[in-house]
């Protein structure tokens, strides 16, 4: 799927749209529960909006995690105020929305070897619907299909499903606006604010609290509980998921949130837990940022697990032409200095992770690499960029990344490449990434993505590089 005018803070945006529901005092059960796709979740309501409002509130929207989102949108909610009904017929509740996309991506020697044919070239089509049903400000329903079809090439192309069709979410919500209260059941989106936690729709409960500028959110949830592709039968492992997280505002610009992960794989017997701390925002109009630490401890293939990992990322901008800014980070994941004894010091991730966001521009990617795309384990990632916004609607992004082992290993937890290294070396080498982002049209996003990973000395002497490249562009209606 799709992985986004001048860039748009999505708070201000979301402060808007409040500032408009609050006119009427009516919040729909989708915003107070709204998951990040939440360009529908206003219901009849959004509509009213401007056309220019409505076409930045989709593309914000879609960014922002539900944590930012219930932070604004519980302070509209005025107690002692009982949300009007809607005056529409039942007919008026429904909404149709969605895409179609167009994209070609090409894999070069993700095996950094030239010797052996491994290239792919793969042509996506995909059709997203969604239909919403929104008859009060107390329910919600909401349903995601994903028709896709891809035609590949190269020497890896069978490994590719040709055509899918597949659930991405179907799920009601039920609501207390007043009390700040939301339930929501079925196959739902979870996406923290930058994927470092999740980026997945997973079938589970989930309850919301909000009243600024707190808010909480509890969860269970199963992957892929119920069938995801209508049309390719998979088999899919059984792991529970259960969430708990809670945010504080600081301010309009600036969020702070705790939470507790519990990842539970039935069939195999390990169990995790993940601790950790999130903040992320602006101070003053221009410095973005974003920190993110976590413990993990558990129990995992017959031993315990006790890592730490954290990730800080800051991107300034200057007042000045083509409106450059730079962009500079460090992650760490830490390593297992010991493989043969019972206790794995190495940190990971949830396994439901994204790592794809902004940074900067208008696109998304993956600010880890484009082409390498690494877990965050046995890790130090250094990231430096450079960007512009030359007109509205219009970015560039070129960001390089060193990659370093903490302890030099045999392997890498999970990453894109197909090749692994000696051991013998900590320097796994550099990436080059180039991401441009088009919106100057209404409803029409055009991508480039395009990663160059240069191996080092951790790799065997003589391999070879490897090229990602991803074109795509997509119509939302």
């Amino acid at each position: 799927m799709a992985r986004g005018q001048e860039r748009v803070n999505p708070m201000s945006v979301i402060h808007a749209l409040i500032e408009h529901l609050s006119d009427t005092d009516e919040i729909p059960a989708g915003l107070l529960a709204a998951p990040p796709r939440c360009r529908n979740v206003l219901g009849m309501r959004y509509r009213e909006i401007s056309a220019d409002t409505r076409s930045r509130a989709r593309r914000c929207c879609r960014r922002a995690s539900w944590i930012a989102l219930s932070a604004c949108c519980s302070g509209a909610v005025h107690a002692g105020t009982t949300p009007a009904p809607h005056e529409d017929s039942l007919l008026d509740a429904f909404e149709l929305g969605g895409h179609v996309e167009l994209a070609y991506e090409r894999l070069q020697n993700f095996d950094l070897d030239r010797t052996r044919g491994d290239n792919l070239d793969l042509f996506p089509f995909e059709v997203e619907l969604n239909f919403l049903f929104e008859p009060s400000a107390y329910f919600q329903a909401y349903l995601q299909f994903l028709l896709l079809h891809e035609l590949t090439l190269g020497e890896r192309s069978d490994e590719i499903e040709g055509t899918q069709f597949v659930v991405e979410e179907a799920h009601a919500t039920l609501a207390e606006p007043q009390l700040g209260l939301a339930l929501q059941v079925g196959r739902q989106p979870f996406e923290d604010a930058r994927q470092w936690l999740y980026d997945a729709d997973l079938d589970g409960i989930r309850g919301f609290y909000a009243r600024a500028p707190f808010s909480i959110e509890l969860s269970a949830s199963r992957e892929a509980l119920v069938q995801e592709d209508l049309l390719n039968q998979t088999e899919t492992e059984s792991v529970n998921d259960y969430v708990a997280y809670g945010a504080y505002g600081l301010s309009d610009e600036v969020t702070i949130g705790a939470y507790g992960i519990v990842v539970d794989r039935r069939d195999e017997g390990d169990r995790t837990v993940f601790l950790g701390l999130q903040s992320f925002g602006a101070i003053g109009n221009r410095l973005t940022f974003w920190l993110d630490a976590a413990h993990v401890r558990g129990r995992e293939d017959d031993r315990d697990v006790r890592g730490y990992g954290f990730d800080v990322l800051g991107t300034y901008r200057f007042d000045l032409p083509f409106s450059p800014h730079v962009i500079l980070g460090y992650a760490f994941g830490s390593g297992d200095s010991d493989p043969d004894d019972d206790r794995d010091g190495a940190f990971r991730q949830t396994g439901l992770q994204g790592n794809e966001t902004e940074v900067g521009g208008l696109t998304p990617f993956r600010y880890y690499g484009e082409a390498f795309d690494p877990e965050l384990s046995n890790l130090s990632i250094f990231t430096a960029g450079l960007g512009f916004l030359p007109r509205e609607g219009l970015s560039a992004d070129l960001v390089y990344h060193y990659y370093l082992q903490v302890v030099a290993a045999d392997e890498l937890r999970d990453s894109a490449l197909d090749a692994e290294p000696t051991g013998d070396s900590r320097r796994l080498g550099g990436e080059l990434d180039l991401v441009l982002g088009f919106e100057a049209v209404e409803d029409v996003q055009i991508r480039g993505f395009l990663g160059y990973f240069m191996p080092g000395r951790a790799f065997e002497v003589g391999v070879d590089t490897a090229f990602f490249v991803r074109l795509e562009a997509q119509y939302e209606f």
